[in-house]
């Protein structure tokens, strides 16, 4: 199950659509606030799903998604498999 990593260290579930298998671009782009990015995972089969802007838009660090990349991510995150997005 996908989760939106908030940057106030909350988090939330995030449910594909009625009747589909695989989280929308509407749903993603309106967890995070924006254009979405797809970073990967190290090690996993996992995507951190983020706002392409979120530099630029002065957003808060998201120290968990951070941790989980070795990097520097800013704002809402969705975390989600491969399995969960459309290709």
């Amino acid at each position: 199950m996908a989760k939106i990593l908030k940057s106030d260290g909350t988090e939330e579930e995030l449910k594909p659509p009625e009747g589909s298998e695989f989280l929308s671009l509407e749903q993603l782009q309106k967890a995070v606030g924006g254009y979405i990015e797809e970073v990967k995972v190290a090690h996993s089969d996992n995507f951190l799903i983020v706002n392409e802007e979120g530099l630029l838009k002065h957003l808060p660090k998201n120290e968990r998604a951070s941790e989980m990349i070795k990097g520097y991510i800013v704002g809402d995150v969705v975390l989600c498999s491969t399995f969960e997005l459309e290709t």
